[in-house]
């Protein structure tokens, strides 16, 4: 009896799980907590219209692996795109345009970034020393498109992160590596 019982709780337990993994598949939940992390090597590419003119604007990218925080589990790639680079005192204010590729569709979020300098020694969890502390957030709807789930998403976007840019040059091929955290919250 108490082995039914017990294979019972882990059958429920089990199909409890393979659930919520399959709500989450259909792109259930709206609150996403994102690591980006990784070294991504730089290439040119060009991001949706930022200055209104009605033409694509050219940036910067660098592709990575996309983790839910949730679970440390990689669910994609998230490729990071910088434009408008402007350097002030020791840091750089720019343009962030980020694509997260989930297996239900592309979001695509942008904000208005800070990078600067690290001020103390700081390493990742993983040990990596970060050369740089970078932030952005959005009070308004961050969301500049979306596809199939994420099809006429609107939301909010924070980031939180470190890079390591000691590898960077500013050429094609350079890397840098990210470990940036993304709070999205969406409202649709």
């Amino acid at each position: 009896m108490r082995k039914a019982i017990v294979a019972g709780c882990i059958a429920t337990f089990m199909l409890g799980g393979s659930m919520g993994a399959y709500a989450k598949d259909q792109g259930g939940g709206k609150h996403y907590v994102l690591n980006l992390i990784g070294a991504g090597p730089m290439y040119e590419d060009f991001v949706p219209d930022i200055d209104g003119d009605g033409a694509d604007d050219p940036a910067i990218c660098f592709d990575v692996d996309l983790i839910d925080m949730k679970n440390q589990q990689t669910i994609g790639t998230a490729t990071d795109c910088l434009s408008n680079l402007t350097p002030i005192g020791t840091g750089v204010a720019l343009v962030g345009t980020t694509y997260f590729n989930f297996p239900q569709g592309e979001l695509v979020v942008r904000g208005q970034t800070t990078v600067q300098p690290a001020l103390q020694p700081t390493v990742s969890a993983s040990g990596q020393v970060m050369t740089h502390i970078t932030g952005a957030a959005s009070p308004d709807n961050a969301v500049i498109s979306g596809t199939r789930r994420f099809a006429g998403a609107e939301g909010t976007a924070r980031l939180s992160g470190m890079v390591d840019m000691s590898g960077f040059g500013g050429n094609v091929g350079d890397p840098i590596y990210f470990d940036c955290l993304f709070v999205i919250d969406l409202t649709n």
